[in-house]
């Protein structure tokens, strides 16, 4: 007999992320925005007029800096132009060194650029902060490549002997093309450093504070928490499909935002409230989405406005609104326990009234009196060193394969650019090392936004040389033509990660065209190469890395889905030892965070699968875990919680129910991780326990097996199923 094959669920995200519809809710009108696309071209107008102004040489290397350093918030920007912005300065100065001992000797320079190459590809993957090794080996590797023109860097560099740019004597005429190299690698350096201050200048004064991004953020939850409860959590209401979103999104966002605020704002105690009001937040949202997912049963409206009309104090508070305080403290927080005592009798809705008032007093203590909640409520900020590699750095081959494909993709871009003598195509190289990524479909995604921001802004830029550029005469003509196409990609880099690397290119492409020299020009060739240089490098990166290799988006989805089901298991089984005063006990805190941040993890693997290839998928089976199926996997956790967190009224029947459902979790985790065990998961899963004195844990033991069963019911069906319709 044959051993089958095993057999893994496909992940699929669903609707795919390209279509028309997906795109131009991308480039729609969302919070900060506008704010962040006028911050971003205040920037570009002041290093353009610095740069005409002083005639700094590479003015659109110059200018375009503020796109590639750019963040949404201050604090991003602080750190992106801090940390890799250092790296660059650094890279110049190795860069230099490096040439200094191998410039004349090719049969050195090369070997030892082709190393760095494969190093930059390694130390990508297995460092923690492998974006930062990357970019600092990218630089020294393709800044190193001026050394095979070093007869003609001496003419890219100008000085001037005169107040007009016909007095503009290059390099070259007076000095070797050594000190040329030299020369251009400095003046590098020197306009970084300007560029940064700028930026670094301008953010500090006008950047928007990730400390207020979040606190809106949270304010918007609690709002529309309240929606829910003022309609009674009824499913049909708008507000239930804007909660379950809110669900799905979960608490990543919020966490991101709160470590970019911890980075402006170090206060210990402040660090501590903004995870506390994180989690409690996000519990607030889980729980008034699983009142609308209930079926229909005593709402008690009444005391759900009552609550809900707290949820807006709290708000109001968090947004600072004048006397909200005050109107918070004088509530009658007593009037909500009448909501636990009225659903007493409803075992679908008891558990939930309790967890809702629970947590709606922990915020409450929360915004009225930090100092009482600090002993209580709000976690432990442990601070524990951080690795500089990944646990599995030096044992997972996904890495030297990483690693190899970088080497070889650049190689063959390198190889192509020599051998065609075309210096101007010299981008390719530089496509390798940014859409080299861990997956093929992240890197097709990145290399679509890469080749479409180019055409765009080579096409602006293109344009104008040939209708606008012979009309311009100052250097205010030449704002008016450089404004309106960098407001078009500051608002694209200014929206969401999906898209914001097209707006970085559209600049570049389109600074590339228009601002060469310092006077109008109809050199159109420089577009025209950057664009002929990208398409070269997508095409080898893209058949390297789907024909060598190939790493799909569904392995490491895979992966994180795994380790969620695993935290479902834990949490299962998970029982509160040893409680002290703190109302919130870490260890299970630590679990339940871990599950978010593995759903977040999938949600985020998933994103760019319709950009592969289905020959670079794993799955032999048409059922796929979409992006919804996963929504319904993470919502598994609230009836979780509710029947595994009252220990006190544990029975031998609830012990035995929750070990077995761990063992089954794990089961359904081997199975999506390899495919095993796929023929025991109908026949393992625990059924319901019987339990006549505890009609609440018994109604939420029934849901959460019915939801396990239509969650593997649509990803597997039941083999008697299969074996009839097998006999039709």
């Amino acid at each position: 007999m044959t051993a089958r094959a095993p057999t893994l669920p496909a992940l699929d995200e669903g609707e795919p992320p390209t279509t028309l519809r997906a795109l131009l809710g991308h480039l729609a009108p969302t919070p900060g925005r506008l704010g962040n696309t006028l911050l971003l071209l205040m920037q570009v107008t002041i290093t353009l007029i610095v740069g005409e102004v002083f005639r700094l040489p590479e003015i659109s290397v110059f200018v375009w800096i503020a796109f590639f350093l750019s963040g949404n918030d201050a604090a991003s920007s602080l750190t992106l132009a801090t940390l890799s912005g250092g790296m660059i300065l650094l890279g110049t100065g190795l860069v230099i060194l490096f040439l200094t001992f191998s410039l004349s000797e090719p049969a050195l320079r090369l070997p030892i650029m082709f190393v760095l190459t494969l190093g930059a590809g390694f130390l990508s993957q297995a460092m923690t902060m492998g974006a930062l090794a990357n970019v600092l080996l990218f630089w020294i590797v393709y800044m190193a490549t001026n050394a095979d023109l070093l007869e003609q860097v001496g003419f890219s560099l100008d000085a001037f002997v005169g107040n007009t740019t016909s007095s503009a004597v290059s390099d070259a005429v007076f000095l070797p093309p050594e000190e040329s190299l030299v020369h251009v690698l400095l003046w590098i350096g020197a306009i970084f450093v300007v560029a940064l201050a700028i930026l670094i200048t301008v953010n500090l004064a006008f950047g928007r504070d990730p400390a207020v991004m979040l606190k809106g953020a949270l304010a918007g939850r609690l709002r529309a928490v309240a929606a829910v409860l003022d309609c009674g959590g009824a499913p049909e209401d708008p507000s239930a499909r804007r909660i379950l979103e809110l669900a799905r999104d979960g608490v990543a966002g919020l966490r991101k935002l709160h470590d970019l605020a911890v980075k402006l704002h170090r206060d210990p105690q402040r660090q501590r409230m903004g995870l506390a009001m994180i989690r409690d937040v996000g519990r607030l949202v889980m729980v008034a989405c699983a009142w609308t997912r209930l079926p229909a049963g005593t709402q008690g409206d009444r005391d759900l406005a009552e609550a809900a009309a707290l949820v807006r104090l709290c708000a109001d508070v968090v947004d600072m609104r004048r006397d909200a305080r005050d109107a918070l403290a004088a509530f009658e927080i007593t009037a909500l326990d009448r909501l636990g005592r009225m659903c007493k009798h409803d075992p679908a809705r008891h558990p939930l009234a309790l967890e809702l008032v629970w947590t709606l007093k922990i915020i409450r203590s929360l915004l009225l009196r930090r100092e009482v909640a600090a002993e209580t409520v709000l976690p432990e900020i442990l601070s524990q060193p951080r690795s500089l590699f990944k646990v599995d750095a030096f044992r997972n081959p996904t890495y030297y394969r990483a690693s190899a494909k970088l080497g070889l993709s650049v190689t063959i871009c390198y190889a192509i650019e020599r051998f065609t003598d075309w210096p101007g195509i010299g981008t390719c190289v530089v496509t390798c090392f940014l859409v080299s990524l861990g997956t093929v479909g992240d890197s097709v995604h990145k290399m679509t936004l890469r080749v479409g921001g180019a055409l765009t802004g080579a096409f602006f830029g293109i344009g104008s040389i040939l209708w606008i550029m012979p009309f311009l005469t100052d250097l205010s003509d030449l704002l008016l033509l450089v404004l309106p196409v960098s407001f078009l990609a500051a608002w694209v880099k200014c929206g969401s990660e999906r898209i914001a690397y097209a707006g970085v290119q559209m600049a570049f492409a389109f600074y590339l065209c228009v601002l060469q020299g310092y006077g109008p020009t109809l050199d159109m060739e420089t577009g025209r190469n950057r664009v002929v240089g990208i398409l070269v490098g997508n095409i080898v990166v893209y058949l390297v890395s789907t024909m060598i290799w190939p790493v799909s988006v569904e392995s490491v989805a895979r992966i994180h889905l795994v380790r969620a089901v695993q935290f479902l298991g834990k949490l299962v089984v998970y029982r509160p030892v040893g409680q002290d005063v703190r109302l919130i006990d870490p260890e299970q805190e630590r679990l339940r965070e871990g599950f978010s941040q593995a759903i977040a993890a999938v949600r985020q693997s998933v994103l760019n699968d319709t950009f592969e290839s289905r020959h670079a998928s794993t799955s032999r089976h048409p059922a796929a875990i979409n992006a919804r199926m996963v929504t319904e996997i993470q919502l598994l956790s609230i009836p979780i919680a509710i029947v595994s967190d009252d220990a006190s009224a544990e029975t031998e029947a609830v012990r035995c129910q929750v070990e077995a459902l761990r063992v089954w979790f794990d089961r359904l985790g081997a199975w999506i991780g390899d495919g095993q065990g796929m023929e025991a998961l109908w026949a393992t899963l625990p059924p319901p326990p019987d339990l006549p004195h505890d009609a609440e844990r018994q109604f939420w033991f029934r849901t959460l097996d019915q939801r396990i069963r239509t969650i593997l019911g649509e990803l597997l069906p039941e083999p008697d199923m299969e074996g009839r319709h097998a006999t039709a």
